[in-house]
């Protein structure tokens, strides 16, 4: 008996070794690390410009060249004076932007040294503050840079003409002391043929910095309409800084086209419809002159009495229809040129004119455009033809 239980217990051990030969264990799968979206460490943020130590006028802008970056993106940035709050510019991505270049201004109201820090955000996460020490003087004649030159630094392009004007590397402009309303843009912005955000609208888009008129508004002042080079269109005036005097600029209201409800289709009846004449529907223009400027410095060389200048005057269209023939007349002081005839402007259409002006004489000299003074062109508003600036003259 005891030798069969020793031959049944062979023949287990025998059947179990079979088996362990003949199967593999199954291996316990390696857990994968799945890369999550969630942002790591904060934004960072550098001035561009001006310089630590630069020097400005008082109750004249500074503008601050700031670049700001982000691995999933920068949404503001803020600058602060003193430890106060001075300017805040968003992204108009409300994501946010990997790489924001902003300008942001301060206009200093007393002299004296002032620390200037710049913020930037992603949401709610800020960067460590970048920080510089600017110098405040009283006299412009005293200051060694400021916007002119050992601060803000840049010139501007176009800006003559009635288009844009952009500075240099740091992108930041040159303000001219000429009256004339502009836009900075104080990001990179979307440059549109309408005042909507629609995705299909953009023509172009403004690099931070750019410097252009403001040719006309929406009554809620939401949204400018600039003159950028050879072409009008519209920047929200959220992500711009308004320069010159801009209490004149002329209301546009835009009237989106509605998109036609459906109704159900009567039953037609077979009534004689008699003829119907059409009548156009007459499209005013609107003529404004959104710019004059001084094509080069009026200063009087040395041993010399007088000085020539080119004033240049934009023209732009900013009604619905073209305009038809007009006159455009310029009087300095008691002087007055005819800068001749112009033969129509389309819709949203500009032209230049130029003027050769001899100044005799240090001063300052007031110089008025008027277009269409004889009322030829029936328009949207005749109250808008008209252009001030006023041109001081200096010798060396």
């Amino acid at each position: 008996m005891r030798g069969w239980i020793y031959i049944a217990l062979l023949a287990l051990f025998t059947a179990v070794a079979c088996n362990l030969g003949g199967q593999s264990a199954t291996p316990t799968p390696e857990p994968i690390d799945i890369e999550t979206a969630e942002p790591t460490g904060k934004p960072h943020v550098s001035i561009v410009s001006p310089s630590n130590g630069a020097e400005f006028t008082v109750d004249e802008p500074v503008l601050v060249s700031v670049n700001a970056t982000d691995s999933t993106g920068v949404t503001r940035v803020q600058l602060f004076a003193e430890g106060q709050v001075v300017k805040t510019v968003s992204s108009e991505n409300v994501a946010g932007e990997q790489t924001l270049t902003a300008v942001l201004d301060y206009t200093p109201r007393a002299t004296g040294e002032v620390t200037l820090q710049v913020l930037a955000f992603r949401g709610s996460v800020a960067s460590d503050p970048e920080e510089i020490q600017i110098v405040v003087l009283e006299e412009e004649n005293t200051a060694s840079g400021g916007n002119a030159s050992g601060g803000n630094t840049g010139g501007s392009t176009g800006g003559n003409t009635g288009g844009g004007s952009t500075g240099g590397n740091t992108g930041v402009p040159v303000i001219p002391n000429d009256g004339v309303c502009r836009a900075l843009t104080n990001v990179g912005l979307n440059f549109r043929s309408q005042p909507t955000t629609a995705s299909n609208n953009i023509i172009t888009t403004l690099p931070v910095g750019t410097l252009a008129p403001i040719i006309a508004r929406l009554p809620d002042n939401s949204w400018w309409k600039l003159q950028y080079g050879v072409n009008v269109g519209w920047v929200s005036s959220q992500f711009t800084t308004e320069y010159g005097i801009c209490t004149n600029v002329p209301i546009e209201i835009f009237n989106p086209t509605a998109t036609p409800t459906r109704t159900s289709t009567p039953t037609p009846t077979y009534t004689p419809t008699p003829l119907i004449t059409n009548t156009p529907v007459v499209r005013p223009p609107d003529l404004v002159v959104p710019s004059i400027v001084a094509q080069s410095a009026p200063i009087i060389p040395a041993g010399q009495t007088q000085v020539t200048i080119t004033i240049g005057v934009t023209v732009t269209n900013i009604g619905f229809g073209p305009s038809g023939s007009f006159e455009v007349q310029m009087k300095v002081e008691d002087e007055i040129y005819d800068l001749g005839s112009v033969s129509g402007l389309e819709q949203a259409q500009s032209i230049v004119l130029t003027q050769d002006v001899v100044f005799e004489g240090t001063g300052d000299y007031d110089i008025r455009v008027d277009v269409d003074l004889d009322d030829d062109v029936d328009e949207i508003s005749e109250v808008n033809n008209r252009g001030d600036i006023t041109v001081t003259v200096t010798a060396e």
